[in-house]
């Protein structure tokens, strides 16, 4: 081990303290940003959306596991989370076959959390283009996570994106009634999802870094 990553708060306390430790750099600098279910224009706004339905797609949508012949397909639109402004930096890469969907997802509910999918299905491929994630927690509220989005390339500038994030909302909202806000976490620099979050009612809460030291033998830390 060479180096240590983390996420602080951006401004005091937590980015002065962090700055303390010797050769700290910035690495990302990203936004909590958080959709309030339980305001009536949001739901509006997202219901609005939701009804943009693009041609030759259509919605799919589950709880829990993926359909077994959705999968494979799956499998390689979250393989492009890392074409993200900076998600390399946060994630490593990895290949995304039938059987790494199947880890990704108990890995996502080992806590006890319910794994909530939205997808766009390419009508004549009958494949998955475009996938949406969030967790519920186990009780069921009040705050669900918003996780990845990704689109494969060739569907890209299609509005696939806020198409199943607008969806998701909306089902969201009708299986967990006591979600009340739905919270992302997105770099600033990636200006197409935060401008896709916007439009879909999430406001920013505020800024976080994510900051990487070396990790210097002997050193006990600030």
């Amino acid at each position: 081990m060479d180096r240590l990553q983390g996420t602080v708060l951006a401004g005091p306390p937590g980015e002065s303290f962090a700055r303390t430790v010797p050769g700290l750099r910035v690495v990302l600098r990203l936004e909590l940003q958080e959709q309030r279910l339980d305001r009536d224009w949001v739901v509006a706004r997202c219901r609005e959306l939701a009804a943009c339905s693009p041609s030759a797609y259509r919605l799919v949508h589950w709880i829990g596991p993926a359909p077994e012949q959705l999968t494979a397909s799956l499998g390689r639109v979250m393989g492009h989370v890392l074409d993200a402004p900076g998600a390399a930096l946060q994630m490593p890469p990895r290949t995304w076959d039938s059987a790494a969907v199947r880890v990704w997802e108990a890995k996502m509910t080992a806590g006890g959390d319910q794994l909530m999918v939205s997808t766009a299905v390419h009508t004549p491929s009958g494949e998955v283009v475009a996938a949406t994630v969030a967790t519920v927690p186990a009780g069921g509220g009040p705050v669900a996570d918003q996780h990845d989005t990704a689109v494969l390339p060739e569907h890209r500038r299609r509005g696939l994106a806020r198409w199943i994030k607008a969806e998701q909302a909306i089902r969201l909202r009708g299986h967990f009634p006591a979600v009340r806000a739905v919270t992302s976490t997105v770099n600033q620099e990636n200006l197409p999802m935060t401008t896709v979050n916007r439009s879909l009612g999430y406001r920013p809460i505020h800024g976080r870094l994510l900051v990487e030291a070396p990790v210097v033998a002997g050193h006990a830390g600030p």
